[in-house]
């Protein structure tokens, strides 16, 4: 139990600006596997708390204003991880045609200004999208996408190589990985209670991953976190989109 709490704190740690007042943290292998599982669960207090907040708001202000200002409170909610993650792929991927290596392309901390311009307007596909989900009050999509797009990396990223070091690495080099994937399945059952379509939903969201990876892959040859993080936003906002248009 001590190790999936270890687990539940650095997932929760590293992948949102919740703070988690724990003095002491073991890490190892067992607490990067536990972390993959978790990630969902990390999702569920993100999409909780923005959803909370967009209620609260609307009773002050226009629904509509609310949505916006709850929209973005997400994206700052995960500290603009991922977001980040897009201006180095894409800074990466317009360098690699010039002869010049993508991975140290992704570790420059400058920002080109394609990648900059990139991420702008994916930020407002972002909020444009997920405030029309939250202004429709589509709460259980909105929650269901923010799950799916995080489980995928319990299912998904064993079909992909990372650097030995990495914690993706190890996480997949400790046992009962198969038995936790089982597990996450509950992930699964809690969105299709809430969300009649999110079977349909948990397959376009593993093939638009899946897919959005690969092509990275194959362009860089490696995939890394920043990789990633781009196709987790990439994920989010097919999900988003295709979602509502299902249920609109």
């Amino acid at each position: 139990m001590k190790q999936v709490l270890n687990a539940f704190y650095f997932a929760l740690s590293y992948f949102s600006i919740i703070p988690v007042f724990v003095k002491e943290m073991k890490i190892d292998n067992d607490t990067y596997k536990y972390t993959l599982a978790l990630l969902p669960l990390v999702g569920a207090i993100l999409a909780s708390l923005v959803i909370g907040l967009n209620i609260l708001l609307s009773e002050f202000f226009n629904p509509l204003y609310a949505a916006f200002v709850a929209s973005v409170v997400y994206l700052a909610l995960y500290g603009f991880l991922h977001l980040e993650a897009i201006c180095d792929v894409v800074d990466a991927w317009f360098a690699s045609y010039s002869g010049k290596d993508p991975y140290a392309i992704m570790k420059d901390p400058t920002i080109g200004a394609i990648g900059g311009l990139y991420a702008f307007c994916f930020v407002l596909l972002k909020v444009g999208i997920s405030t029309y989900v939250l202004f429709e009050e589509q709460y259980a999509l909105f929650f269901t996408v923010l799950v799916f797009s995080r489980l995928n990396f319990m299912y998904l990223l064993g079909f992909f190589k990372f650097s030995k070091d990495s914690f993706l690495s190890l996480a997949f080099q400790g046992a009962g990985v198969g038995k936790l994937k089982l597990y996450t399945l509950v992930y699964v059952i809690l969105c299709w209670y809430l969300l009649p379509s999110a079977i349909v939903l948990l397959f376009i969201s593993m093939l638009s991953f899946y897919f959005v990876l690969k092509v990275l892959n194959r362009k860089f040859s490696f995939v890394n976190g920043d990789c990633l993080g781009f196709t987790l936003e990439h994920t989010e906002l097919i999900l988003l989109n295709i979602g509502l248009a299902l249920i609109l």
